[in-house]
C-alpha cells in the first residue's frame, strides 16, 4: 500500500501535464467520423476539419518492416499514391513521416492512419500490405513544443538526429 501512496502524482503534477479535453476530442471526433459516414461525406475529411491538421497522403499500404524490440513494435511501413512515397516510422505510435525522402510530419505532433473508406483509425499493428489509408498529422498541445516538452517527446528522444518538423502539409 505504502508503494502505491509513493506512486501518486500530486495535483500540480497533473494539471500541468495533462492535456485537457482530450476525451472530449475523442468522443467529438468519433462521433464526427459516424456522423459523416451516415450523411454520406469523406469521414477522413471530418476528421481533418476537426483536428485541425493536414493530410499528408492518400495511397496503397506497399511494404510493412515491422519487429519487437525492447517491448516496442518498431518498423517502417510505406505508402504509395498520388504520386508519391510516404514512409512512416514508427515505435507502436507513429513518429516521423516522410514523402518522397523530405520529412514532413514528426513526434510529437499527431500522425494518425485512417482507412480511407470508413476513417476508421489504423493503428501500427494492423498496417498491412494492400490497406488504402490516408495520412494526416495534427497539431500537438503547445506544451508539447516547449524546451522541455521536445525533450520528452520530439525526435531527438526517439534517436533521430533532427529537430521537430513544424507541419506544413
Amino acid at each position: 500500500m505504502r508503494a502505491q501512496r509513493q506512486n501518486r502524482g500530486r495535483g500540480d503534477q497533473l494539471r500541468d501535464g495533462l492535456v485537457p479535453a482530450t476525451l472530449t476530442l475523442a468522443e467529438d471526433l468519433g462521433r464526427a467520423v459516424r456522423e459523416a459516414r451516415a450523411e454520406h461525406r469523406d469521414p477522413v475529411a471530418a476528421a481533418l476539419e476537426l483536428l485541425g491538421g493536414v493530410r499528408l497522403s492518400t495511397g496503397k499500404v506497399v511494404d510493412v518492416e515491422r519487429r519487437t524490440e525492447g517491448g516496442f513494435a518498431r518498423g517502417r511501413a510505406r505508402l504509395e499514391g498520388e504520386g508519391t512515397v510516404l514512409e512512416l516510422d514508427f515505435r507502436n505510435e507513429h513518429l516521423l513521416t516522410r514523402r518522397d525522402g523530405r520529412v514532413v510530419a514528426t513526434t510529437p505532433d499527431l500522425i494518425c492512419v485512417l482507412d480511407t473508406e470508413t476513417g476508421e483509425p489504423v493503428t501500427t499493428e494492423a498496417l498491412r500490405y494492400g490497406l488504402r489509408v490516408t495520412v494526416l498529422a495534427a497539431p500537438c498541445d503547445p506544451r508539447w513544443l516547449s524546451p522541455a516538452g521536445l525533450a520528452l517527446t520530439g525526435p531527438r528522444y526517439f534517436g533521430y538526429d533532427l529537430e521537430h518538423h513544424p507541419l506544413t502539409g
